[in-house]
């Protein structure tokens, strides 16, 4: 909804006054200690400081047009934009977003559909609490009958480049302790098979028996469907784009949790202190 600009938020009025007065004292009371923002450099939180910096580096001037309400506190802002070196005004479109009472958000674009897309981002949540929305989400669904048996077979499955797979080792995979992880691979018997190791007679390994392979395959067949269902109005790019983030993410993850198991290593003195 396309509103003519006459005022709005008043905190975001705030925020703009600050900028264009330069007034860095009344910046740092507009905003929140952190702050999500994104321009031509990319997006990142900065702090109050930070922001009051910025201020002073960009020189930027922004004359607020029309206003685009996606909730209360969640608002895009198309404005005329002006630096020091030039003096013509630019048509940008800022996505701005209010918490208890300070801006927390200012996302700006050089079209107005960019900034739009990403109100609706902000809308939602940060993403980080979109992933965990959307894994808690997963994790309630599925086949339930042998949703755990699935779990434990798509573990050993996925460390199938070891020479063995252990009990432990199943259970860093699936983040339990050694306990649960045998309980779900006893549980899961047909599909996984416990073995002595022929490295050491008294360690048992475990692997997956045509059965669980079969099983696998129907999972994955599931997945795919799911996905393609979710997916239906995305394009192929997305698609792939949105698998290569996800694989990331994932290596990322994986890479983080080696290094936390590692002794001595930096992520475990920071989760120490």
């Amino acid at each position: 909804m396309r509103i003519a600009y006459n005022g709005g938020v008043k905190e975001i009025d705030d925020w703009h006054q600050a900028v264009n007065a330069r007034d860095l004292n009344a910046a740092r009371r507009a905003v929140a200690d952190s702050v999500l923002v994104s321009g031509p450099r990319g997006t990142s939180h900065v702090s109050r400081d930070e922001f009051a910096e910025w201020i002073t580096r960009s020189g930027i001037e922004l004359r607020p047009t029309a206003s685009h309400p996606l909730t209360d506190h969640v608002v895009v802002l198309e404005q005329k934009a002006r630096w020091p070196q030039s003096d013509d005004w630019t048509e940008v479109a800022t996505a701005f977003r209010v918490r208890a009472g300070l801006v927390d958000a200012v996302l700006r674009f050089t079209t107005l559909p960019e900034a739009l897309a990403a109100a609706e981002a902000l809308k939602a949540g940060e993403p980080g609490q979109t992933l965990f929305e959307f894994i808690r989400h997963w994790s309630r669904r599925g086949d339930s009958e042998h949703g755990r048996d699935v779990q434990v077979t798509e573990a050993v499955h996925s460390l199938r480049a070891r020479p063995e797979i252990t009990v432990n080792d199943v259970a860093a995979e699936l983040g339990l302790d050694q306990s649960g992880a045998s309980r779900m691979i006893a549980h899961a018997e047909g599909y996984l098979v416990v073995r002595p190791s022929e490295r050491d007679a008294r360690r048992r390994t475990i692997a997956v028996t045509p059965a669980g392979a079969e099983l696998l395959h129907q999972a994955h067949v599931w997945q795919e469907a799911v996905f393609a269902e979710l997916t239906a109005d995305w394009t192929d790019t997305e698609r792939a784009e949105f698998q290569r983030a996800m694989r990331r993410l994932l290596d990322a993850s994986r890479a983080r949790l080696t290094a936390v198991a590692t002794p001595g290593s930096s992520s475990v003195r920071r989760a120490a202190k």
